[in-house]
């Protein structure tokens, strides 16, 4: 058992991201359609997250829903599905026409399209995580940004479904930021479904209560282990690993952050926010009532403070 534990530690994200990508690569090269491509590796990966958490789960009590199941299931049909259809038109629209500008304005494509999908994917990964990168860095720098994105790190545990917990405008802005620049440069159809389906995937693991070791691989991508300080209560810890697939950006800019000498935290959320709504509607109403929530938390801590004192001065 000890033995089945390590190889399934070391093994199962590249097996299952690195399978998903041979599948759909393959299945283009066939001439499928590329939702046709991409979404049995996505299923797959859904099913055999969930199953595997029951049973090879990192953290006893991330097992347990204490009311955040139904708070997650509210944000994958509404920001998961209904986001992403509703913008996905639009933005592909805005891509095309700005690419048709800036394929007139420099002569050409710059896209490497001659090149095997199996070069333009890393190519896409690592030009689209520039986008994200900095995208996720300003939603936690800019307190405008932060009023949406805080709906993610309200989280109390963390496993494969609340990959999908964020507010509608902080995943439209997320998800579209590397889709844009992409589709600008002159990158196909095929390049964006196949991003699409290895951010899809890669979050699912990110957010997984697994045992996982990826060892020189948390150094090429922002994995589980990095990700778990990032929903950390400390502001120093948790304004780290900001990638959403690679880490590189990460280490150019100095906020790649593992530490050796101890494990990250169980206890992860908001920190400062004791009065956040963690029912769905209220999160989705939290960014116009920020202030309220805000001035709310601060009177809990205060309260809290107070408490302390006088149960102190009494002992």
């Amino acid at each position: 058992m000890a033995q089945l534990e390590w190889v399934l530690e070391r093994t199962i994200f590249p097996l299952i991201l690195g399978g998903g990508i041979a599948f759909s690569i393959t299945r283009m090269n066939a001439g499928d359609m590329e939702t046709l491509a991409v979404l049995p590796p996505l299923i797959f990966a859904y099913v055999a997250i969930a199953t595997l958490e029951r049973a090879f789960f990192l953290k006893t009590e991330w097992l347990h829903s204490n009311g955040d199941l139904k708070v997650d299931i509210g944000h994958f049909f509404v920001s998961g599905i209904f986001t992403n259809q509703a913008l996905a038109i639009p933005a592909t629209a805005l891509s095309v026409i700005l690419a048709t500008w800036l394929a007139d304005l420099t002569g050409g494509s710059f896209w490497p399209t001659h090149l095997s999908l199996w070069i333009q994917l890393p190519i896409a990964l690592v030009f689209g995580e520039f986008f994200l990168y900095w995208v996720h860095r300003l939603t936690h720098e800019v307190d405008f940004l932060w009023r949406f994105h805080a709906v993610h790190h309200s989280a109390p545990r963390l496993y494969f479904f609340n990959a999908v917990r964020f507010h509608p405008v902080d995943l439209a802005v997320s998800a579209f930021a590397p889709l844009i620049p992409l589709v600008m440069i002159g990158a196909d159809a095929r390049i964006i479904a196949l991003h699409g389906m290895v951010s899809a995937v890669h979050g699912l693991f990110q957010h997984a209560n697994l045992k996982l070791k990826l060892g020189p691989l948390n150094w090429f991508f922002s994995m589980a282990e990095l990700h778990r300080w990032h929903h950390s209560r400390k502001l120093e810890e948790a304004n780290t690993n900001f990638g959403q697939n690679l880490i590189v950006w990460d280490i150019i800019f100095g906020t790649r952050f593992l530490p050796k000498d101890r494990e990250p935290p169980s206890d992860i959320g908001l920190a400062g926010l004791p009065t956040f709504p963690m029912d769905y509607w209220g999160q989705l109403l939290s960014p116009i009532r920020w202030k309220a929530i805000r001035a709310s938390s601060e009177a809990a801590i205060d309260a809290a403070d107070r408490s302390d004192a006088i149960t102190g001065a009494a002992d």
